[in-house]
């Protein structure tokens, strides 16, 4: 059937089942893909004695080199990947229900200033959908505004214009869901996903990559949440 044929409500949940066949995808490998360091563990562990069968010094020196990469430079790569992928494909599916909303509520989206996510907040609630008041709204902020510290001042909390809202939500571990930080509590584990480290030019945000599923959970939630107030809105 042509999309166009489609009345908002059947546009909206196609949308949606789109986003959880992807946001599904994403948070599968998203949860795997550490396994490419014990793999690659592995795979230098072996070549230790292929490489210096008589010579412990060099493969000593040679096994410092790597474990420093994958215990230390390759899980950090992982996870802010991870978390700058998933972000990005929230993004581009909130695009996405602005756009099909656009042409039924008379209001584009080029009526609004700015760019990215908030610009498509600011869009939300000009046509009354009220995204600030979705569960997860809060975390879905904390996500955005760690992505975009990470992206845009290196994890450099002296360099990002939301420094103490930063510090405050990471003090207090709002970027988990009451529900999350609860359940911690009650087991007695200490949230430690998203961390602060001192680093040569200051301190520096630090993800782990379970923050990075966790927060696809975060945003594949809230999405669905926000398309089904579109189409009880919205929807014909």
């Amino acid at each position: 059937m042509n999309n166009a044929s489609l009345s908002l409500s059947e546009q909206l949940n196609q949308l949606v089942s789109q986003a959880s066949d992807e946001f599904d995808d994403i948070g599968d490998y998203i949860w795997k893909s550490p396994g490419l360091i014990k793999h690659e563990t592995e795979i230098e562990l072996k070549k230790l004695p292929l490489y210096f069968p008589n010579d412990p010094k060099s493969a000593a020196l040679r096994w410092k080199w790597q474990s420093e990469k994958l215990t230390g430079v390759f899980p950090h790569f992982i996870a802010v990947g991870n978390l700058f992928s998933v972000v990005s494909l929230f993004e581009f599916y909130l695009l996405q229900l602005g756009d099909k909303l656009q042409s039924s509520c008379g209001i584009k989206l080029e009526s609004v200033k700015g760019q990215g996510f908030p610009k498509l907040l600011d869009y939300f609630k000009k046509i009354n959908l009220s995204p600030d008041t979705v569960p997860l709204y809060h975390q879905v902020k904390a996500a955005l505004k760690i992505r975009n510290c990470l992206m845009h001042s290196s994890g450099i909390l002296a360099w990002d214009r939301y420094e103490k809202d930063l510090r405050r939500t990471l003090s207090s571990r709002t970027y988990l869901s009451s529900e999350d930080r609860n359940w911690r509590k009650s087991i007695g584990k200490i949230s430690n996903e998203v961390l602060i480290k001192e680093s040569a030019v200051g301190d520096r945000l630090q993800v782990e990559n379970m923050y990075s599923f966790i927060v696809s959970a975060y945003l594949r939630d809230y999405f669905f949440d926000l398309c089904g107030i579109a189409i009880e809105k919205f929807g014909t």
